[in-house]
Protein backbone atom coordinates (compact mmCIF):
# COMPACT_ATOMS: atom_id res chain seq x y z
CA UNK A 1 0.00 0.00 0.00
CA UNK A 2 1.09 3.50 -0.64
CA UNK A 3 2.36 5.25 2.71
CA UNK A 4 0.89 8.42 1.21
CA UNK A 5 -2.60 7.11 1.38
CA UNK A 6 -2.45 8.18 4.84
CA UNK A 7 -1.56 11.66 4.24
CA UNK A 8 -4.90 13.02 4.52
CA UNK A 9 -7.04 12.94 7.84
CA UNK A 10 -9.79 10.53 8.79
CA UNK A 11 -13.49 11.34 9.09
CA UNK A 12 -12.66 12.31 11.94
CA UNK A 13 -10.29 14.79 11.78
CA UNK A 14 -6.88 12.71 12.82
CA UNK A 15 -4.09 11.57 11.29
CA UNK A 16 -2.94 7.95 10.97
CA UNK A 17 0.03 6.45 11.74
CA UNK A 18 1.09 2.70 11.85
CA UNK A 19 3.59 1.50 14.28
CA UNK A 20 6.40 -0.06 12.95
CA UNK A 21 8.87 -2.99 14.09
CA UNK A 22 12.12 -4.42 12.86
CA UNK A 23 11.04 -7.45 11.47
CA UNK A 24 13.96 -9.67 12.63
CA UNK A 25 13.32 -8.87 16.36
CA UNK A 26 9.80 -9.88 15.81
CA UNK A 27 10.72 -13.23 13.94
CA UNK A 28 13.41 -14.02 17.13
CA UNK A 29 11.25 -13.11 19.57
CA UNK A 30 8.54 -15.48 18.30
CA UNK A 31 10.93 -18.45 17.33
CA UNK A 32 12.35 -17.90 21.30
CA UNK A 33 8.71 -17.86 22.98
CA UNK A 34 7.20 -20.40 20.71
CA UNK A 35 4.48 -17.67 19.98
CA UNK A 36 3.33 -16.48 16.48
CA UNK A 37 4.83 -13.62 14.39
CA UNK A 38 1.89 -11.50 14.96
CA UNK A 39 1.80 -11.96 18.77
CA UNK A 40 5.49 -10.93 18.73
CA UNK A 41 4.64 -7.58 17.05
CA UNK A 42 2.10 -7.13 19.05
CA UNK A 43 4.48 -7.38 21.91
CA UNK A 44 7.22 -5.88 21.15
CA UNK A 45 5.11 -2.78 19.95
CA UNK A 46 4.14 -2.62 24.01
CA UNK A 47 8.23 -2.51 24.88
CA UNK A 48 7.78 -6.40 25.97
CA UNK A 49 11.36 -7.36 26.36
CA UNK A 50 11.06 -10.86 24.21
CA UNK A 51 13.04 -12.68 27.17
CA UNK A 52 9.59 -11.35 29.33
CA UNK A 53 7.23 -12.39 27.06
CA UNK A 54 5.84 -15.62 28.66
CA UNK A 55 5.81 -13.68 32.34
CA UNK A 56 3.79 -11.34 30.84
CA UNK A 57 1.39 -13.70 28.67
CA UNK A 58 0.99 -15.83 31.95
CA UNK A 59 2.17 -14.09 34.94
CA UNK A 60 2.63 -16.11 38.05
CA UNK A 61 1.14 -13.88 40.96
CA UNK A 62 3.10 -15.26 43.88
CA UNK A 63 6.15 -14.76 42.13
CA UNK A 64 5.84 -11.65 40.96
CA UNK A 65 4.62 -9.90 43.97
CA UNK A 66 7.24 -6.74 45.18
CA UNK A 67 8.24 -6.22 48.44
CA UNK A 68 6.72 -3.91 49.87
CA UNK A 69 9.05 -3.06 52.66
CA UNK A 70 11.09 -1.42 49.93
CA UNK A 71 8.60 1.66 50.27
CA UNK A 72 9.64 4.57 52.51
CA UNK A 73 8.24 4.22 55.82
CA UNK A 74 6.50 0.83 55.21
CA UNK A 75 7.86 -0.67 58.53
CA UNK A 76 7.54 2.17 61.05
CA UNK A 77 3.94 2.68 60.03
CA UNK A 78 3.33 -1.26 60.30
CA UNK A 79 4.78 -0.72 63.61
CA UNK A 80 2.58 1.76 64.61
CA UNK A 81 -0.69 0.08 63.72
CA UNK A 82 0.53 -3.40 65.75
CA UNK A 83 1.00 -1.31 68.71
CA UNK A 84 -2.64 0.75 68.57
CA UNK A 85 -4.01 -2.99 67.45
CA UNK A 86 -2.61 -4.55 71.07
CA UNK A 87 -3.87 -1.79 72.37
CA UNK A 88 -7.16 -1.31 71.45
CA UNK A 89 -6.69 2.12 70.14
CA UNK A 90 -9.51 3.73 68.00
CA UNK A 91 -7.92 3.50 64.17
CA UNK A 92 -10.35 5.94 61.98
CA UNK A 93 -10.37 6.16 58.35
CA UNK A 94 -10.23 8.86 55.85
CA UNK A 95 -9.98 8.29 51.92
CA UNK A 96 -10.75 9.72 48.69
CA UNK A 97 -14.15 9.52 47.77
CA UNK A 98 -13.57 8.35 43.84
CA UNK A 99 -12.82 4.30 43.36
CA UNK A 100 -9.49 4.09 44.03
CA UNK A 101 -9.97 5.63 47.29
CA UNK A 102 -12.96 3.72 47.96
CA UNK A 103 -11.59 0.20 47.37
CA UNK A 104 -8.34 1.49 49.40
CA UNK A 105 -10.88 2.29 52.57
CA UNK A 106 -12.78 -1.08 51.53
CA UNK A 107 -9.75 -3.75 51.89
CA UNK A 108 -8.06 -1.71 55.21
CA UNK A 109 -11.07 -1.54 56.54
CA UNK A 110 -12.00 -5.66 55.60
CA UNK A 111 -8.61 -6.59 56.80
CA UNK A 112 -8.32 -4.92 60.33
CA UNK A 113 -12.00 -5.38 61.19
CA UNK A 114 -11.04 -9.14 62.34
CA UNK A 115 -8.90 -7.62 65.12
CA UNK A 116 -10.56 -4.06 66.15
CA UNK A 117 -14.35 -2.93 66.56
CA UNK A 118 -12.87 0.27 67.26
CA UNK A 119 -12.29 1.39 63.42
CA UNK A 120 -14.08 4.87 62.32
CA UNK A 121 -14.33 5.44 58.59
CA UNK A 122 -15.11 8.79 56.46
CA UNK A 123 -15.03 9.62 53.55
CA UNK A 124 -15.45 13.72 52.46
CA UNK A 125 -18.29 15.04 50.40
CA UNK A 126 -17.33 15.54 47.09
CA UNK A 127 -19.71 18.67 45.90
CA UNK A 128 -19.31 20.24 49.53
CA UNK A 129 -16.48 19.78 50.85
CA UNK A 130 -14.01 18.46 47.63
CA UNK A 131 -11.00 16.48 47.82
CA UNK A 132 -8.62 14.98 51.22
CA UNK A 133 -9.05 15.47 54.78
CA UNK A 134 -10.70 18.24 56.15
CA UNK A 135 -11.58 20.11 59.30
CA UNK A 136 -15.34 18.32 59.82
CA UNK A 137 -13.46 15.24 59.74
CA UNK A 138 -10.60 15.72 61.72
CA UNK A 139 -12.50 17.12 64.52
CA UNK A 140 -14.73 14.36 64.21
CA UNK A 141 -11.58 12.09 64.80
CA UNK A 142 -10.49 13.81 67.48
CA UNK A 143 -13.69 14.14 69.51
CA UNK A 144 -14.00 10.15 68.98
CA UNK A 145 -10.68 9.56 70.94
CA UNK A 146 -9.37 8.59 67.86
CA UNK A 147 -5.62 7.64 68.50
CA UNK A 148 -4.10 6.56 64.91
CA UNK A 149 -6.24 7.56 61.29
CA UNK A 150 -5.15 6.40 58.01
CA UNK A 151 -5.71 8.72 54.82
CA UNK A 152 -5.74 7.20 51.97
CA UNK A 153 -5.57 8.13 48.45
CA UNK A 154 -5.16 12.08 49.88
CA UNK A 155 -3.61 13.51 52.46
CA UNK A 156 0.31 14.08 50.61
CA UNK A 157 -0.65 18.00 50.03
CA UNK A 158 -3.22 18.04 53.14
CA UNK A 159 -1.00 20.91 54.67
CA UNK A 160 -2.59 22.84 57.66
CA UNK A 161 -5.07 20.16 57.71
CA UNK A 162 -4.10 16.85 59.34
CA UNK A 163 -0.43 18.35 60.51
CA UNK A 164 -2.87 20.90 62.52
CA UNK A 165 -0.92 21.30 65.96
CA UNK A 166 -4.98 20.76 67.06
CA UNK A 167 -4.85 17.04 66.10
CA UNK A 168 -1.45 16.59 67.58
CA UNK A 169 -2.90 13.43 69.94
CA UNK A 170 -3.79 11.59 66.54
CA UNK A 171 -0.80 10.27 64.46
CA UNK A 172 -1.98 10.33 60.80
CA UNK A 173 -0.36 7.87 58.53
CA UNK A 174 -0.96 8.49 54.52
CA UNK A 175 -1.06 5.81 52.31
CA UNK A 176 -1.09 8.15 48.54
CA UNK A 177 0.29 7.92 45.35
CA UNK A 178 -0.18 11.09 44.38
CA UNK A 179 2.87 13.35 43.77
CA UNK A 180 4.40 15.61 46.72
CA UNK A 181 5.67 18.67 46.99
CA UNK A 182 9.17 19.27 47.82
CA UNK A 183 8.17 19.01 51.28
CA UNK A 184 5.37 16.98 52.88
CA UNK A 185 2.65 17.25 56.16
CA UNK A 186 4.70 16.62 59.41
CA UNK A 187 2.77 13.52 60.18
CA UNK A 188 3.38 10.41 61.42
CA UNK A 189 4.34 8.37 58.14
CA UNK A 190 3.89 9.03 54.65
CA UNK A 191 3.68 5.68 52.59
CA UNK A 192 3.45 6.57 49.07
CA UNK A 193 5.76 5.61 46.05
CA UNK A 194 5.61 8.81 44.20
CA UNK A 195 7.07 10.94 47.68
CA UNK A 196 10.64 12.54 46.74
CA UNK A 197 12.29 10.40 48.83
CA UNK A 198 11.19 6.79 48.23
CA UNK A 199 13.47 4.73 46.02
CA UNK A 200 11.18 2.15 45.71
CA UNK A 201 10.33 2.31 42.20
CA UNK A 202 6.75 1.43 42.53
CA UNK A 203 5.47 5.10 41.31
CA UNK A 204 2.76 3.20 38.71
CA UNK A 205 0.73 2.22 41.65
CA UNK A 206 -2.49 3.50 42.63
CA UNK A 207 -3.17 3.82 45.70
CA UNK A 208 -5.36 0.78 46.49
CA UNK A 209 -2.00 -1.22 45.07
CA UNK A 210 0.21 0.44 47.78
CA UNK A 211 -2.74 -0.34 50.24
CA UNK A 212 -2.30 -3.75 49.37
CA UNK A 213 1.02 -3.43 50.27
CA UNK A 214 0.75 -2.54 53.53
CA UNK A 215 -1.45 -5.21 54.16
CA UNK A 216 1.36 -7.85 52.68
CA UNK A 217 3.45 -5.73 54.76
CA UNK A 218 1.45 -5.94 58.15
CA UNK A 219 0.12 -9.67 57.86
CA UNK A 220 3.79 -10.49 57.04
CA UNK A 221 4.83 -8.89 60.73
CA UNK A 222 1.87 -9.79 62.70
CA UNK A 223 2.45 -13.36 61.67
CA UNK A 224 5.89 -13.04 63.14
CA UNK A 225 4.99 -12.20 66.60
CA UNK A 226 2.38 -15.17 66.34
CA UNK A 227 -0.29 -12.36 66.55
CA UNK A 228 -3.08 -14.52 64.61
CA UNK A 229 -2.79 -17.55 67.23
CA UNK A 230 -5.20 -15.69 69.49
CA UNK A 231 -7.67 -14.84 67.18
CA UNK A 232 -7.32 -18.09 64.96
CA UNK A 233 -7.24 -16.84 61.88
CA UNK A 234 -5.31 -15.45 59.42
CA UNK A 235 -6.24 -13.27 56.58
CA UNK A 236 -6.21 -14.32 53.56
CA UNK A 237 -5.13 -11.37 51.28
CA UNK A 238 -6.28 -13.01 47.49
CA UNK A 239 -9.56 -12.55 49.02
CA UNK A 240 -8.86 -8.32 49.04
CA UNK A 241 -7.57 -8.89 45.13
CA UNK A 242 -10.64 -8.65 43.15
CA UNK A 243 -11.35 -5.01 44.67
CA UNK A 244 -7.49 -4.14 44.09
CA UNK A 245 -8.02 -4.74 40.54
CA UNK A 246 -11.22 -2.48 40.34
CA UNK A 247 -9.46 0.26 41.80
CA UNK A 248 -6.00 0.17 39.93
CA UNK A 249 -8.22 0.35 36.49
CA UNK A 250 -10.78 3.08 37.49
CA UNK A 251 -7.91 5.31 38.65
CA UNK A 252 -6.16 4.47 35.04
CA UNK A 253 -2.84 3.75 35.62
CA UNK A 254 -0.28 1.53 33.69
CA UNK A 255 -1.23 -1.62 33.46
CA UNK A 256 2.14 -2.81 33.54
CA UNK A 257 4.34 -5.08 35.81
CA UNK A 258 2.59 -5.25 39.38
CA UNK A 259 -0.39 -3.58 38.71
CA UNK A 260 -1.22 -6.14 35.48
CA UNK A 261 -0.43 -8.86 37.78
CA UNK A 262 -3.27 -7.65 40.53
CA UNK A 263 -5.76 -6.80 37.70
CA UNK A 264 -4.88 -10.55 35.79
CA UNK A 265 -5.62 -11.95 39.35
CA UNK A 266 -8.55 -9.62 40.32
CA UNK A 267 -10.41 -10.54 37.00
CA UNK A 268 -9.83 -14.44 38.24
CA UNK A 269 -11.35 -13.65 41.55
CA UNK A 270 -14.47 -12.07 39.45
CA UNK A 271 -14.83 -14.39 37.25
CA UNK A 272 -14.99 -16.94 40.10
CA UNK A 273 -17.75 -15.11 42.11
CA UNK A 274 -15.70 -14.89 45.33
CA UNK A 275 -17.22 -11.60 46.38
CA UNK A 276 -20.75 -11.51 46.46
CA UNK A 277 -21.18 -7.81 46.70
CA UNK A 278 -19.16 -7.51 42.85
CA UNK A 279 -21.27 -10.25 41.41
CA UNK A 280 -24.42 -8.38 42.62
CA UNK A 281 -23.38 -5.65 40.58
CA UNK A 282 -22.21 -7.31 37.72
CA UNK A 283 -25.89 -8.99 37.63
CA UNK A 284 -27.92 -6.20 38.21
CA UNK A 285 -25.53 -4.80 34.92
CA UNK A 286 -26.30 -7.21 33.25
CA UNK A 287 -23.34 -8.30 31.73
CA UNK A 288 -23.39 -10.44 28.36
CA UNK A 289 -19.59 -11.80 28.77
CA UNK A 290 -17.38 -12.46 31.45
CA UNK A 291 -15.99 -8.92 33.16
CA UNK A 292 -13.16 -7.77 31.53
CA UNK A 293 -10.87 -4.36 32.53
CA UNK A 294 -12.95 -2.78 29.74
CA UNK A 295 -15.98 -3.63 32.01
CA UNK A 296 -14.63 -2.68 35.19
CA UNK A 297 -13.51 0.85 33.93
CA UNK A 298 -16.92 1.55 31.67
CA UNK A 299 -19.35 -0.43 34.24
CA UNK A 300 -18.72 -1.21 37.54
CA UNK A 301 -16.63 1.81 38.58
CA UNK A 302 -18.99 4.72 36.99
CA UNK A 303 -21.33 3.29 39.06
CA UNK A 304 -19.58 3.18 42.28
CA UNK A 305 -18.54 7.11 41.40
CA UNK A 306 -21.81 7.96 40.85
CA UNK A 307 -22.98 8.33 44.25
CA UNK A 308 -19.97 10.53 45.54
CA UNK A 309 -20.78 12.69 42.00
CA UNK A 310 -24.46 13.06 42.57
CA UNK A 311 -25.55 11.67 45.92
CA UNK A 312 -23.90 10.26 49.04
CA UNK A 313 -19.30 9.53 49.36
CA UNK A 314 -19.97 6.89 51.58
CA UNK A 315 -22.13 4.81 49.41
CA UNK A 316 -19.15 2.98 47.66
CA UNK A 317 -17.78 2.11 50.80
CA UNK A 318 -20.97 0.98 52.48
CA UNK A 319 -21.70 -1.31 49.32
CA UNK A 320 -18.15 -3.04 49.30
CA UNK A 321 -18.18 -3.95 53.06
CA UNK A 322 -21.98 -4.93 53.28
CA UNK A 323 -22.58 -8.29 54.67
CA UNK A 324 -26.17 -8.29 54.58
CA UNK A 325 -27.55 -8.90 51.33
CA UNK A 326 -30.64 -7.10 51.31
CA UNK A 327 -28.77 -4.00 51.15
CA UNK A 328 -26.12 -4.71 48.88
CA UNK A 329 -29.30 -5.41 46.89
CA UNK A 330 -30.53 -1.68 47.62
CA UNK A 331 -27.30 0.08 47.45
CA UNK A 332 -26.17 -1.51 43.95
CA UNK A 333 -29.72 -1.02 42.82
CA UNK A 334 -29.29 2.72 44.37
CA UNK A 335 -26.38 3.29 42.48
CA UNK A 336 -26.97 1.74 39.19
CA UNK A 337 -30.21 4.28 39.10
CA UNK A 338 -27.93 6.83 40.54
CA UNK A 339 -25.32 6.74 37.63
CA UNK A 340 -28.32 7.02 35.10
CA UNK A 341 -29.21 10.37 36.37
CA UNK A 342 -24.89 11.10 36.19
CA UNK A 343 -25.57 10.07 33.00
CA UNK A 344 -28.25 12.64 31.70
CA UNK A 345 -26.93 15.70 33.94
CA UNK A 346 -23.17 15.07 32.17
CA UNK A 347 -25.05 15.04 28.38
CA UNK A 348 -26.91 18.14 29.40
CA UNK A 349 -23.70 20.48 30.60
CA UNK A 350 -21.72 18.51 27.89
CA UNK A 351 -23.91 20.11 25.23
CA UNK A 352 -23.25 23.62 26.58
CA UNK A 353 -19.57 23.66 26.89
CA UNK A 354 -19.17 22.09 23.67
CA UNK A 355 -20.57 25.29 22.15
CA UNK A 356 -18.12 26.72 24.15
CA UNK A 357 -15.44 25.27 22.74
CA UNK A 358 -16.23 25.01 19.49
CA UNK A 359 -15.58 28.84 19.53
CA UNK A 360 -12.00 27.47 20.54
CA UNK A 361 -10.29 25.51 17.97
CA UNK A 362 -7.57 28.15 17.26
CA UNK A 363 -6.30 27.77 20.84
CA UNK A 364 -3.84 25.75 22.35
CA UNK A 365 -6.09 25.12 25.38
CA UNK A 366 -10.01 24.77 25.65
CA UNK A 367 -11.49 26.84 29.01
CA UNK A 368 -15.03 26.23 29.38
CA UNK A 369 -17.32 27.53 32.53
CA UNK A 370 -20.67 28.01 33.19
CA UNK A 371 -23.34 28.52 36.57
CA UNK A 372 -23.98 26.04 39.06
CA UNK A 373 -22.60 23.10 36.70
CA UNK A 374 -23.39 19.97 38.50
CA UNK A 375 -19.45 19.29 40.32
CA UNK A 376 -19.62 15.73 40.14
CA UNK A 377 -19.61 15.63 36.14
CA UNK A 378 -17.05 18.30 35.10
CA UNK A 379 -14.03 15.80 35.49
CA UNK A 380 -15.90 14.38 32.79
CA UNK A 381 -16.74 16.89 30.60
CA UNK A 382 -13.05 17.64 30.89
CA UNK A 383 -11.89 14.36 29.96
CA UNK A 384 -14.71 14.79 26.45
CA UNK A 385 -13.53 17.76 25.35
CA UNK A 386 -9.39 16.64 25.78
CA UNK A 387 -10.95 13.20 23.73
CA UNK A 388 -12.71 15.30 21.15
CA UNK A 389 -10.07 18.29 20.46
CA UNK A 390 -7.03 16.72 21.53
CA UNK A 391 -5.85 20.18 23.85
CA UNK A 392 -5.85 20.34 27.61
CA UNK A 393 -9.14 21.10 29.24
CA UNK A 394 -10.40 23.12 31.90
CA UNK A 395 -13.83 23.34 32.79
CA UNK A 396 -15.51 25.12 35.77
CA UNK A 397 -18.34 25.60 37.34
CA UNK A 398 -18.79 29.18 39.38
CA UNK A 399 -21.52 29.57 42.27
CA UNK A 400 -21.60 33.31 43.55
CA UNK A 401 -18.07 34.65 43.66
CA UNK A 402 -15.85 31.11 43.59
CA UNK A 403 -15.16 28.75 40.95
CA UNK A 404 -14.57 24.85 41.12
CA UNK A 405 -12.37 23.15 38.14
CA UNK A 406 -11.36 20.02 36.87
CA UNK A 407 -8.19 19.87 33.85
CA UNK A 408 -7.75 16.90 31.88
CA UNK A 409 -4.64 17.28 29.96
CA UNK A 410 -2.79 15.40 26.61
CA UNK A 411 0.40 13.31 27.04
CA UNK A 412 2.80 15.85 26.53
CA UNK A 413 1.75 18.60 28.63
CA UNK A 414 2.01 18.75 32.68
CA UNK A 415 -0.75 19.31 34.35
CA UNK A 416 0.73 19.53 37.53
CA UNK A 417 2.83 22.40 36.26
CA UNK A 418 0.41 24.98 34.99
CA UNK A 419 -1.50 24.61 38.21
CA UNK A 420 1.90 24.83 40.54
CA UNK A 421 1.96 27.91 38.70
CA UNK A 422 -0.57 29.56 38.70
CA UNK A 423 -0.69 28.97 42.83
CA UNK A 424 2.35 30.53 43.00
CA UNK A 425 1.24 33.75 41.50
CA UNK A 426 -2.10 34.17 43.21
CA UNK A 427 -4.17 33.26 40.42
CA UNK A 428 -5.79 30.00 41.66
CA UNK A 429 -7.07 30.03 45.93
CA UNK A 430 -6.19 26.05 45.61
CA UNK A 431 -5.26 23.37 42.94
CA UNK A 432 -3.19 20.27 42.16
CA UNK A 433 -3.34 16.61 41.18
CA UNK A 434 -1.84 14.20 38.37
CA UNK A 435 0.23 15.24 35.22
CA UNK A 436 -3.03 14.51 33.31
CA UNK A 437 -5.96 15.14 35.80
CA UNK A 438 -6.09 18.12 38.22
CA UNK A 439 -8.18 20.06 40.01
CA UNK A 440 -8.33 23.92 40.93
CA UNK A 441 -10.23 26.68 42.74
CA UNK A 442 -10.96 30.22 41.80
CA UNK A 443 -12.12 33.55 42.78
CA UNK A 444 -14.75 34.43 39.94
CA UNK A 445 -12.68 38.09 38.96
CA UNK A 446 -9.86 36.06 38.58
CA UNK A 447 -10.80 34.67 35.67
CA UNK A 448 -10.06 37.25 33.10
CA UNK A 449 -6.36 36.94 34.45
CA UNK A 450 -6.48 33.11 34.88
CA UNK A 451 -7.38 33.37 30.99
CA UNK A 452 -3.98 35.79 30.03
CA UNK A 453 -2.50 33.19 32.08
CA UNK A 454 -3.38 30.34 30.00
CA UNK A 455 -2.60 32.25 26.88
CA UNK A 456 0.79 33.09 27.76
CA UNK A 457 1.20 29.56 29.36
CA UNK A 458 0.26 27.61 25.88
CA UNK A 459 1.56 30.25 23.82
CA UNK A 460 4.92 28.54 23.17
CA UNK A 461 3.38 25.22 22.32
CA UNK A 462 3.92 23.66 18.60
CA UNK A 463 0.08 23.49 16.91
CA UNK A 464 1.83 19.81 16.00
CA UNK A 465 1.04 19.04 19.86
CA UNK A 466 -2.42 19.37 19.45
CA UNK A 467 -2.85 17.29 15.99
CA UNK A 468 -4.14 14.29 17.05
CA UNK A 469 -2.55 11.38 16.16
CA UNK A 470 -3.57 7.62 16.09
CA UNK A 471 -1.18 5.28 16.20
CA UNK A 472 -2.60 1.76 14.62
CA UNK A 473 -0.60 -1.71 15.42
CA UNK A 474 -1.31 -3.20 11.96
CA UNK A 475 -2.48 -2.64 8.37
CA UNK A 476 -4.70 -5.74 7.87
CA UNK A 477 -6.94 -7.04 4.74
CA UNK A 478 -10.71 -8.37 6.13
CA UNK A 479 -9.98 -11.44 4.97
CA UNK A 480 -7.36 -12.04 7.56
CA UNK A 481 -9.49 -11.38 10.38
CA UNK A 482 -10.48 -15.29 11.72
CA UNK A 483 -11.25 -16.45 15.43
CA UNK A 484 -7.56 -17.50 15.63
CA UNK A 485 -6.47 -14.00 15.08
CA UNK A 486 -9.31 -12.78 17.96
CA UNK A 487 -7.55 -15.35 20.19
CA UNK A 488 -4.12 -13.73 19.50
CA UNK A 489 -5.28 -10.56 20.48
CA UNK A 490 -6.93 -11.31 23.95
CA UNK A 491 -3.57 -13.14 25.03
CA UNK A 492 -2.89 -9.53 25.68
CA UNK A 493 -5.52 -8.53 27.98
CA UNK A 494 -6.04 -6.82 30.53
CA UNK A 495 -6.39 -3.71 28.32
CA UNK A 496 -6.40 -0.16 30.20
CA UNK A 497 -3.63 2.79 30.58
CA UNK A 498 0.42 1.36 29.21
CA UNK A 499 -1.55 -1.67 27.59
CA UNK A 500 -3.36 -0.38 25.15
CA UNK A 501 -6.09 -2.42 22.93
CA UNK A 502 -4.19 -3.36 19.79
CA UNK A 503 -5.84 -1.01 17.10
CA UNK A 504 -5.87 -2.17 13.33
CA UNK A 505 -6.15 -0.67 9.86
CA UNK A 506 -8.67 -2.61 7.70
CA UNK A 507 -8.11 -2.76 4.50
CA UNK A 508 -9.85 -4.30 1.34
CA UNK A 509 -13.25 -3.65 2.79
CA UNK A 510 -16.66 -4.78 1.07
CA UNK A 511 -19.64 -3.80 2.74
CA UNK A 512 -22.97 -5.95 2.23
CA UNK A 513 -25.58 -4.27 3.71
CA UNK A 514 -26.03 -1.82 6.95
CA UNK A 515 -28.80 -1.42 9.79
CA UNK A 516 -29.06 1.01 12.48
CA UNK A 517 -29.34 -0.12 15.70
CA UNK A 518 -31.95 1.71 18.93
CA UNK A 519 -31.68 5.01 16.89
CA UNK A 520 -27.71 4.99 17.76
CA UNK A 521 -25.67 2.66 16.09
CA UNK A 522 -24.89 1.16 13.05
CA UNK A 523 -24.24 -2.58 12.24
CA UNK A 524 -22.28 -3.25 9.04
CA UNK A 525 -22.25 -6.78 7.39
CA UNK A 526 -19.07 -7.55 6.02
CA UNK A 527 -18.41 -9.39 2.38
CA UNK A 528 -15.88 -12.18 3.01
CA UNK A 529 -14.58 -14.62 1.36
CA UNK A 530 -13.45 -17.12 4.20
CA UNK A 531 -16.60 -15.84 6.41
CA UNK A 532 -19.87 -14.85 5.95
CA UNK A 533 -20.55 -14.15 9.19
CA UNK A 534 -17.93 -11.27 9.98
CA UNK A 535 -20.22 -8.04 11.04
CA UNK A 536 -18.58 -4.55 12.38
CA UNK A 537 -20.25 -2.15 14.40
CA UNK A 538 -20.02 1.65 15.14
CA UNK A 539 -21.33 3.43 18.79
CA UNK A 540 -23.10 5.75 19.08
CA UNK A 541 -22.24 7.39 15.24
CA UNK A 542 -25.75 8.14 13.79
CA UNK A 543 -26.09 11.90 13.02
CA UNK A 544 -22.31 11.93 12.68
CA UNK A 545 -19.92 12.50 9.97
CA UNK A 546 -18.74 8.80 10.37
CA UNK A 547 -22.45 7.36 10.64
CA UNK A 548 -23.31 9.55 7.71
CA UNK A 549 -20.32 8.28 5.93
CA UNK A 550 -20.74 4.34 6.30
CA UNK A 551 -24.71 4.51 5.91
CA UNK A 552 -23.73 5.97 2.47
CA UNK A 553 -20.87 2.80 1.82
CA UNK A 554 -21.98 2.50 -2.11
CA UNK A 555 -20.63 5.83 -2.26
CA UNK A 556 -16.94 5.39 -1.14
CA UNK A 557 -14.15 2.88 -0.83
CA UNK A 558 -13.04 2.77 3.06
CA UNK A 559 -9.85 1.91 5.09
CA UNK A 560 -11.38 1.53 8.62
CA UNK A 561 -9.55 1.79 11.95
CA UNK A 562 -11.06 -0.40 14.50
CA UNK A 563 -10.75 -2.76 16.96
CA UNK A 564 -11.40 -6.57 17.29
CA UNK A 565 -13.54 -8.50 19.68
CA UNK A 566 -15.33 -11.23 20.65
CA UNK A 567 -18.74 -11.04 19.36
CA UNK A 568 -20.76 -12.05 22.44
CA UNK A 569 -24.31 -12.00 20.95
CA UNK A 570 -23.20 -14.77 18.78
CA UNK A 571 -23.71 -18.58 19.43
CA UNK A 572 -20.04 -19.53 18.66
CA UNK A 573 -16.60 -17.28 19.03
CA UNK A 574 -16.51 -15.25 16.37
CA UNK A 575 -14.92 -11.66 15.86
CA UNK A 576 -16.48 -8.43 15.56
CA UNK A 577 -14.62 -5.17 14.13
CA UNK A 578 -15.24 -2.48 16.15
CA UNK A 579 -15.36 0.55 14.66
CA UNK A 580 -13.74 3.60 15.56
CA UNK A 581 -12.70 5.68 12.42
CA UNK A 582 -12.72 5.71 9.01
CA UNK A 583 -10.54 6.86 6.00
CA UNK A 584 -11.95 7.82 2.32
CA UNK A 585 -9.28 6.34 -0.47
CA UNK A 586 -9.60 6.59 -4.02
Amino acid sequence: MDKNEFDHKSLLGNIWQINNVDERLVLSSSQKNDISPFLAKLLLLRNIDENLVSNFLLPDFKNNLPNPFLLNDMKKSVDRVIYALKNDEKIGIIADYDVDGSTSASILYKFLEKFSKKIIVKIPNRLIEGYGPNIRIMDEMLAKDVKLMFALDCGTTAFNIIDNKKYSSIDTIIIDHHISESICPNVFSIVNPNKLEDKSGFNQLAAVGVTFLFLMALRKSLRSINYFDSYNIEPNLLNLIDLVAIGTVCDVVDLTDYNRVFVIEGLKSILNRRNKVISKIIDNSNFISTPTSTDLAFNIGPQLNAASRIDDSYLPFKLLTNKDMSEVEKISRKLLLLNEKRKLIENQIYEEALMQAEEQKNTNFILVYGKNWHNGVIGIIASKLVSKFNKPSIVISFGNSYGTGSARSIQSIDLSKLIHLAKDKNILIDGGGHKMAAGIKIKKNLLTQFKSFLDDFFKDYSENLFVKINKYDSLLSLDKINSDLMDEILKLEPFGAGNNEPQFIIKDIKIQKTQIIKDKHILIFFQNDFSTNLKGICFNCINSVLGDYLLNYKKYKFLIGCTIKKDNFSNIPLPQIIIKDAMIIN
